[in-house]
This record gives structure tokens, C-alpha cells and sequence, in this order.
């Protein structure tokens, strides 16, 4: 009798399993490939609704709606440090949604290495045991090269240290990276590519009278980008700049004062060029004889 029963139990679940499955459709992938070690850690989550009416997904008695499982190379799962819930959400019927889920919110995965990653989304009423589990996924954590650092205090607090790197990291071609450290804890603040690097010209970077750091690379052939970073490691200005007058090269000057900006440059908005080229493109549509 407890044969059959165990029977039963196996199929009814296999049953709910195969439900699910054909009631949502759903895939997994990350963001891009590789990843700097603390910087944010993306993957997307598409789910289909094919259940013929709307799903409301929710965390209902200590079930969660969507989790998921990281492990390394190696196989050994990457424990949760911090049990995260995401908000309930609601799938129209043959509605796709696309969500976005930063896996360092729960997982450790700063260590450099290969990873892998899948999705557990569960229907309403479904236990921990049951749910739809989508594809693997895999990303690779680098550590990059720190080609500069420098250490700071935190304007308006007691004690406070920063430290600012500027990492070099290769993937196809060189992008730098800001990363900032709260030394005091021992905490990684932000770690984030501030874009592509044509590394045949040095970059040039400093600290202004707010202790925050100024960087000026050359990001396209003719383009070179001002990014200045705060303490938080907020990017809280961008500019771009071209070569000045007579073709001179754009470099960052600090005042005896301590305020830094770019000399011998010619500035250069983005934003403004590509609205010249849709303004162009829009009078190459007009009728002939207007």
C-alpha cells in the first residue's frame, strides 16, 4: 500500500511539473559574459503566460515566486548570504515580460572563476519542492588590473577613507573600470565600467578639492571622455571632449585652488550630433518638390 501511494505521490508531482511547464515558457541569460569580481552580476528572466488567463506570481507563506541556484565550476552551489524576495508580479494572458535580477543581492560571487546559473519560477500554490527551472546559464568573474589607486578621506565625517582604482580589463578590447573601497569596513562600493579604452593613449587621472576622482581616456578615435566619480562611487558628471584648437590634445589641469577640468579641448555633445543626423535623415525623406 505504501508502494502505491509512493507511486501515486511520484506522478502527481510529475503531473504538476509537466502543468507548469506548459503553462508558462520560460528562459533565462545573463547580461553579458564575463564579469569584474563585485561588480553587478545581471541576469534576465523571461517568462511567457500560455496558461489561457492571467498569472499572478507572489511570495505566499514563506514560498517564493522566483529563486535561483549559482554554482561554481566545480559544481559546489554558491550559498545565499542574504534571502532576498522580489515583488509579486502580475503576467497577462500570452503576455512576455522580460525581469532583470542582480544575483550579488543574494550570492557571493566576487571570487573570480567560471559560474553557472539557472532560474526556479513558481506557479501559485506551488511548494519549494515544484516549480519551472529554466536553462543553465554561464558567466566568468575576472579580476581586472589595477592601474592606478589612490586613498582619500570623505569630506564632512571623522575617520572615513576611500580608495579609488582604476582598472584595466580586456574582453575583445579594453574597457576601464572605476571601483571604490570603504576602507574603514572593508566594503567594496561600486565596481562599474565607465567604457571602451583605446589604450595606445594613456589615460591621465587625479582627485579634485572634494576628493572626488576625474579620469580623462581617449574612448573613440577622435573622442575623449571626463568621467568624475564621488565618494559613494556615483559617476556624478560625463563629458566628452575632441582636440582643441591647432589639434591639441585634451588634458586634465588642476587650479592651485584644487578644482580640475579638461584644457586644450573642444567640447562635444553626443546628444546633439545624433539629433543633426536624424534631422538630416528626416529631410532626406521629404517628397520631391518640398
Amino acid at each position: 500500500m505504501k508502494h502505491l501511494i509512493t507511486i501515486f505521490s511520484i506522478t502527481f508531482l510529475l503531473l504538476q511539473a509537466q502543468l507548469a511547464h506548459s503553462q508558462i515558457v520560460l528562459n533565462a541569460s545573463m547580461t553579458k559574459q564575463q564579469y569584474v569580481a563585485y561588480e553587478a552580476v545581471k541576469l534576465n528572466v523571461t517568462m511567457t503566460n500560455r496558461a489561457g488567463r492571467p498569472i499572478q506570481f507572489a511570495n505566499k507563506y514563506g514560498e517564493k515566486w522566483v529563486e535561483f541556484v549559482v554554482r561554481r565550476s566545480n559544481k559546489d552551489s554558491v550559498f545565499t548570504l542574504k534571502d532576498v524576495v522580489y515583488k509579486p508580479v502580475r503576467l497577462n494572458t500570452g503576455e512576455t515580460r522580460t525581469s532583470t535580477f542582480t544575483l550579488n543581492n543574494s550570492f557571493d560571487v566576487s571570487q573570480t572563476g567560471n559560474y553557472s546559473a539557472y532560474a526556479i519560477v513558481r506557479m501559485p500554490g506551488q511548494g519549494t519542492s515544484e516549480g519551472v527551472r529554466s536553462k543553465k546559464v554561464f558567466f566568468t568573474v575576472v579580476k581586472g588590473i589595477a592601474t592606478w589607486k589612490q586613498r582619500a578621506g570623505v569630506p564632512g565625517t571623522a575617520g572615513d577613507t576611500r580608495e579609488f582604482r582604476i582598472l584595466n580589463v580586456t574582453n575583445g578590447h579594453s574597457e576601464l573600470y572605476v571601483q571604490v573601497e570603504d576602507v574603514k569596513r572593508n566594503k567594496v562600493l561600486a565596481t562599474y565600467s565607465m567604457g571602451k579604452n583605446l589604450s595606445f593613449r594613456k589615460y591621465s587621472a587625479t582627485l579634485d578639492n572634494k576628493n572626488r576622482m576625474h579620469i580623462l581616456f581617449l574612448t573613440k578615435p577622435t573622442i575623449f571622455s571626463h568621467t568624475v566619480v564621488d565618494s559613494r562611487g556615483k559617476t556624478v558628471r560625463r563629458e566628452y571632449h575632441k582636440k582643441g584648437p591647432g589639434g591639441r590634445t585634451p588634458r586634465l589641469i588642476t587650479t592651485n585652488s584644487g578644482v580640475v577640468g579638461v584644457m586644450n579641448s573642444t567640447r562635444f555633445n553626443p546628444e546633439k550630433m545624433q539629433e543633426a543626423r536624424l534631422k538630416i535623415h528626416n529631410l532626406s525623406e521629404l517628397p520631391l518638390g518640398l
